[in-house]
């Protein structure tokens, strides 16, 4: 059997994508990045003392989060998009609480978050954050975060629910991609 002519195989593959397209049904992703940017910040380090009661839904959810990282009181300020150091997502159980526990913890101990790992090495050349914090200039880190409602146990998530956490995965990239597109680069910590 001979493979199809080249116009044959680009009208099959174009009658997959349509299709593909059809049944998806995308997430617009423009008034989640929006949101977030039109955010406030709240202090990463009081949060976790308050069991992050600011959060939206307490940060249980999947979702997308920006970490600013500086020396300027920006707590209950909006969201600058030049203040952004770093944006990461979280579909776990947990959602974005569990995940920016993690980058605390990374941060104090080198572990669980690859950004709070590069932050332990290359920023406080492996001095944990207890002891760094007290000779960094005053700098402290800085949070927003959007959520996306769904269920993420395998056992319970539909497939809504799985296009949900798909979106969320998505957005960390477009979120990347519209500070890129404004600012000419990618936050510091992303910049890998």
């Amino acid at each position: 059997m001979q493979p199809p002519s080249w116009p044959a195989a680009e009208h099959h593959v174009s009658q997959l994508t349509a299709h593909y397209f059809h049944r998806k049904k995308f997430m617009d992703l423009q008034p989640l990045i929006d949101n977030l940017l039109s955010r406030k910040w709240v202090n990463l380090h009081h949060q976790r003392e308050m069991r992050f009661a600011d959060f939206e839904d307490s940060g249980q959810y999947p979702g997308v989060y920006i970490l600013a990282y500086s020396d300027k009181n920006l707590n209950r300020q909006p969201v600058d998009m030049h203040d952004v150091f770093y944006v990461g997502m979280s579909n776990s159980r947990s959602g974005v609480k569990q995940r920016l526990k993690q980058f605390l913890d990374g941060i104090e101990h080198n572990r669980l978050h690859s950004a709070a790992m590069r932050f332990f090495k290359e920023y406080a050349n492996r001095t944990p954050w207890s002891e760094f914090s007290k000779k960094n200039g005053d700098k402290r880190f800085y949070v927003a975060s959007v959520t996306v409602r769904c269920e993420v146990e395998k056992a319970k998530r539909t497939a809504e629910d799985l296009r949900k956490m798909g979106d969320v995965a998505a957005l960390e990239y477009y979120v990347l991609a519209h500070l890129r597109g404004n600012l000419g680069v990618e936050p510091e910590l992303n910049d890998k």
